[in-house]
């Protein structure tokens, strides 16, 4: 029987992007980079807003506080619900 290949997640897909300036260019639409940043914590989304931010990428620190945001916002309906 045939081994079933692990699924990689998108971020080890994308390993080769290093640089906001790639990562711009690749992940075209806001909603590819928004599910893109999705993928990692608050802490990794705030240290990616530093790079951007040097990079000049403001639309983008923009997208990534937003998915901060989402994250808060789905923390605080879980905490409320208990699910």
């Amino acid at each position: 029987m045939a081994k079933k290949k692990k699924k990689k997640s998108r971020i080890e897909r994308i390993g080769k992007l290093t640089t906001p300036y790639i990562i711009v260019n690749e992940l075209k639409s806001p909603a590819s980079f928004k599910e893109w940043a999705r993928e990692g914590t608050i802490t990794q989304i705030q240290s990616a807003i530093k790079l951007f931010e040097q990079d000049e990428f403001y639309e983008h620190c923009q997208l990534l506080m937003d998915v901060i945001e989402e994250i808060r916002q789905s923390r605080k309906k879980k905490r409320w619900t208990n699910k």
